[in-house]
């Protein structure tokens, strides 16, 4: 289902007692809003007597189960955005993998090719969600975030007032990313502005671009799929980013919680279920089957886990280069009202002409306006004069 939709029932689930849900899973940025909420179970007081090793997990991924200092959720699975690029082209032009912003629109122009139905790059342009989630990602790569984080490390939400955050849209780092997101759709394909991650990815597997953005969860489809036309023709790259700014990519992915009016009584049972789900054997089985990431260390160093997809691998080495994050789309309860202001303004900058800095200071109100109606006060960031 479409996240938005999926964000629908999810809330059913979990306010509704008659629903009687034993385990919810829910999109990870998801999870300060529903702990604020008092609609999820915290799981520390039956954690410590369940077969779960939390240091099994690569730390980034299980601390997206933790808000407020405890553990709310348990992660089942969890992709990674990465940039993916048609090998066979770049080996044959003798071009190099780019790594920056401005290599990755050289070489998107070096592969334009619209006469040929080949274009420089696909990526999610749709008004929404799909741009929202784009200019977060791209954001990250410029160094910045929506809120202001003054530690980009594990731990960071350990750094800032979840509750009341300082927002951090109208930045210079935000300008970066809508110009770079400008730029890449003048060699994107045509439509881009309609692109969302199914169309974003048939593009690519159709053979009609060079490199794409993707979720490694899709991309994996690009290996096992019968209609692709780049299997085993695609390199699997590290996000590129503003030139001297430090590699990052953002983890997402689903945690299996607790609904709070499950009887406590049966949460131990309950968990125990959950971690069965989770297991490292469960997991294999995962990857075995397309999902070619598991957040846990045992399944990755698995020999047929490894042999199943090169994303496996691939992960697991930013992994453990610290080159994962879950700051990039924060999980702070004012989550999706970020998200469905971005996917207004950033879409007007990129595709309808609005002024970048109008389009970002608009944003940053807009959210701000939000925080106010959730009962917060709000506290300014350090946010850019617009003109």
């Amino acid at each position: 289902r479409p996240l938005p939709e999926l964000y629908d029932l999810v809330e059913q689930a979990l306010r509704d007692p008659s629903k009687a849900y034993d385990v919810v899973a829910l999109n990870m940025p998801w999870l300060g809003r529903f702990a604020e909420q008092g609609t999820l179970s915290p799981l520390d007081d039956v954690l410590l007597d369940a077969p779960i090793n939390p240091l099994d997990f690569h730390p980034s991924v299980w601390n997206t189960g933790r808000w407020n200092g405890r553990q709310y959720g348990i992660p089942i699975y969890c992709t990674v955005e990465v940039l993916i690029a048609r090998r066979d082209l770049f080996e044959d032009s003798g071009t190099l993998y780019p790594r920056t912003f401005d290599e990755t629109i050289t070489a998107a122009r070096a592969a334009h090719r619209p006469d040929k139905e080949l274009y420089g790059i696909a990526w999610n342009g749709a008004p929404g969600m799909p741009i929202a989630h784009s200019f977060m990602i791209f954001l990250a790569s410029s160094q910045g975030s929506v809120i202001d984080i003054p530690r980009k490390h594990e731990n960071w939400l350990d750094t800032i007032d979840p509750r009341n955050p300082r927002l951090r849209i109208n930045s210079e780092e935000g300008l970066i990313t809508l110009d770079y997101m400008r730029q890449l759709a003048e060699v994107s394909p045509p439509g881009i502005e309609t692109f969302d991650a199914d169309r974003n990815l048939a593009c690519f597997m159709a053979g009609h671009a060079a490199m794409s953005y993707s979720w490694t969860m899709r991309a994996a489809r690009l290996e096992h799929e019968l209609s692709s036309k780049v299997k085993r023709r695609v390199a699997y790259l590290t996000p590129p980013v503003h030139k001297g700014r430090e590699i990052t990519a953002p983890v997402g992915g689903f945690l299996l919680t607790i609904p709070g009016y499950v009887d406590p009584a049966r949460k131990r049972e309950v968990l125990n279920a959950v971690a069965w789900m989770a297991s490292p054997e469960a997991m294999k089985a995962h990857v075995k089957n397309g999902f070619p990431v598991a957040p846990r260390f045992s399944v990755c160093a698995d020999p047929e886990a490894l042999a199943s997809s090169p994303i496996v691998s691939f992960v697991d080495r930013m992994a453990r280069r610290h080159e994962l994050n879950t700051w990039s789309r924060p999980p702070v309860p004012d989550y999706i009202e970020i998200e469905q202001v971005l996917g207004t303004e950033t879409f007007a900058a990129v595709f309808e002409g609005k002024p970048p800095k109008q389009a970002l200071a608009d944003a940053e109100n807009a959210v701000y306006r939000a925080i106010r109606a959730r009962g917060a006060s709000p506290v300014r960031g350090r946010s850019m004069s617009v003109a």
